[in-house]
Parts: C-alpha cells; sequence; structure tokens
C-alpha cells in the first residue's frame, strides 16, 4: 500500500470515527409531546434536543467500522475490503444525511395532523457529524482506489 493510500485511508477513518462524537441533528422548537427518531434510536424532548452520535444505537458499528479499517490500513491488507467498507460508510452517511435533513417530516408522516403542527412547532438541522461520516468514507474509499 502506497503511503499517500494509506494516509487517505487513515484519515478517513479518524473522520469516521469522529463523526461519533459531533452531534447529528438538532431539533429545536416546542411540540405537546416527545418525537420518538426511531432510525437513531433517541427521543426528542417537547423543548427540542441535540442528538450527538453517542446517543444513538449506531454509534458502536460507526467505531468498529473505523477502527477495522485503521488496523487494515496499518497492516497494508484487504485493499479490496476497506474499498466496500468505504463505499457502505459513504452510503450510509448519505442516507443518514437524508434522514437528519428531514428527521421531521420522516417521523410524523404517518399522522397529518401531528406532522402539521410539528412543521409549524419545530425546526430541525443537520449536525456536523453525517457530513463528517460520507466525507470519511468517501476518503476510505478513494484511499482504497489510489493503490
Amino acid at each position: 500500500m502506497k503511503m499517500i493510500s494509506r494516509i487517505l485511508i487513515l484519515a478517513g477513518a479518524a473522520a469516521v470515527l469522529g463523526s461519533v462524537a459531533l452531534p447529528w441533528v438538532t431539533v429545536k422548537g416546542a411540540l405537546p409531546s416527545t418525537l420518538d427518531l426511531g432510525l437513531l434510536g433517541a427521543e426528542v424532548s417537547p423543548l427540542g434536543k441535540t442528538v450527538s452520535g453517542t446517543e444513538t444505537k449506531a454509534w458502536p458499528v460507526v467505531i468498529a467500522v473505523g477502527a477495522v479499517v485503521a488496523v487494515l490500513a496499518l497492516m497494508g491488507l484487504a485493499r479490496k475490503l476497506i474499498l466496500l467498507l468505504g463505499l457502505l460508510t459513504t452510503l450510509a452517511g448519505g442516507a443518514l444525511l437524508y434522514y437528519v435533513m428531514n428527521v421531521v417530516d420522516l417521523e410524523t408522516k404517518d399522522d397529518a395532523l401531528k406532522n402539521a403542527l410539528a412543521n409549524l412547532a419545530l425546526d430541525s438541522s443537520a449536525g456536523a457529524g453525517p457530513m463528517l461520516l460520507v466525507a470519511g468514507g468517501l476518503a476510505i474509499a478513494i484511499g482504497a482506489l489510489v493503490d
């Protein structure tokens, strides 16, 4: 494995690991009840909340992927597996980014009244975590291809 490839992969793995510590979504506003973020495995209180990666049920998987990629890159092994993990991380990060950008609509779509109230009362924004996850996955995939 070339040095530039290894550096890209290790930087991507560090980004994946770091994405867990950053905020993933912030929901602000007031609702009469809690909002269950089913995909993330977290709940937003009636006054709003910022959910970071460590507050979700996905963080052990994200940490494991970052650690496995880093170990494989340091050992110079399994370039195709690293490429696959990079592509999967990019896709999962993109899906997560779409989810957190549309979390209020996606979580209240079954109940029209709750959806209308939530859209009036809540404001949500994506945090830096999903964006860093996508960037890390891309760096891993590009690093695996550069070799």
